[in-house]
């Protein structure tokens, strides 16, 4: 793929598949993009039987990384049976929580079992920021004492950050928290509006910019101390040149998938377009036949708007789920996150009909 080409080789398999095997969850943040609570049925799961399966359907295909996330997974009754098989099928796993699961029993327990990774969500270094946005008190404290539990231990520790409308300023001392709490490195996800997420927590195109500037800049600052990562496909509007060559954009349906609690899988965990279900059809087989994913694919020609004649479609391509967020639910739609190709008249309708990205 070269220049403005924007055909992508699809891999056999997803290098990274998000699982979310439990919506129940004891916070109910304000930005889930899952809509996950204290009132989700946590028998609304698949079998396990089913599930064991599903985990060798995965590693039979060829998924790299399987990252287990909910809800909070420590919160289904089953969690060390699906991570233990994970593991044992050569799975590179990944436990996302809020950290009040991770006691120091369970702690031992990922350690024991070969997990590779636990991320911890963390929005701000202000507690009260963080437990507002998380809607439960105290919860700042136990993810803190998580990631120290968990650096002890010797696993490897990511910080998430998710830059909003309350914390977008917090993001570099986030960092050093992280840094000053023995993590191994922190991962700035885009906020999206999708689930319980409102669009007024977004942030504007140029705020944006600001973020994953900030986000660069911090690399290079921590390069001998912590690792600094970002999963924003626009990152390549802002690395130099020779350095754009390694981005491939918007990785819904081309790098990553999720798969919903009741076996439902969809391009990514911001995009609810249901592709397909695990008990009628193989992952593998709809990895490789859904007609939505070869359109993410090859991008020229399917995705419209702003995005559809940009320079950028190879390297960038536009936020899927952010188009479908603000389009009312199509997906190849122009991204209206996008400082490059804001003023576009389909992005200019979003501000004039009042439903565009807030002041």
């Amino acid at each position: 793929m070269t220049g403005t080409d924007s055909t992508f080789a699809a891999f056999s398999a997803p290098l990274y598949v998000a699982w979310e095997i439990t919506h129940k969850c004891n916070a109910k943040c304000l930005h889930c993009y899952s809509s996950s609570g204290p009132e989700a049925d946590p028998s609304a799961v698949m079998p396990l039987a089913d599930a064991l399966d599903l985990i060798d359907q995965l590693a039979d295909a060829g998924v790299l990384v399987l990252a287990f996330s909910g809800g909070e997974p420590l919160m289904h009754r089953h969690w060390k049976e699906l991570v233990g098989h994970a593991v044992e099928r050569g799975l590179n796993v990944n436990v996302g929580s809020n950290g009040s699961s991770i006691t120091a029993r369970n702690a031992d327990t990922l350690r024991r079992l070969g997990v590779k990774s636990v991320t911890i969500s963390i929005d701000s270094h202000r507690p009260d920021i963080h437990d507002h946005f998380r809607q439960l008190q105290g919860l700042h404290a136990k993810a803190v004492r998580a990631v120290r539990m968990l650096a002890e231990r010797g696993i490897r520790v990511v910080v998430g950050f998710t830059p909003t409308r309350l914390n977008w300023r917090h993001g570099r001392a986030v960092i050093d928290l992280a840094c000053e709490l023995g993590a191994d490195a922190v991962n700035l996800s885009e906020y999206v509006p999708a689930g319980r997420g409102t669009i007024d927590l977004a942030l504007t195109p140029d705020e944006l910019r600001q973020t994953l500037q900030e986000w660069i800049d911090a690399r290079e600052d921590y390069k001998d101390r912590m690792e600094i990562m970002w999963h924003d496909c626009r990152v390549a509007l802002l690395v130099a040149e020779e350095e754009q060559r390694k981005y491939v954009g918007c990785g819904a349906g081309r790098l990553v998938a999720r798969i919903l609690p009741d076996g439902r899988v969809t391009p990514c965990v911001f995009l609810p377009t249901e592709i397909g279900r695990v008990s009628d059809t193989s992952f593998k087989a709809m990895w490789a036949n859904a007609q939505l994913l070869h359109q993410f694919r090859e991008r020229k020609g399917h995705v419209t708007g702003n995005c559809g004649d940009c320079e950028h479609i190879a390297t960038c391509g536009g936020c899927r789920a952010v188009a479908y967020a603000y389009s009312g639910g199509d997906p190849l739609a122009g991204d209206p996150h996008c400082w490059v190709r804001h003023h576009t008249p389909d992005i200019s309708a979003l501000f004039a009909s009042g439903e565009g990205l807030p002041i």
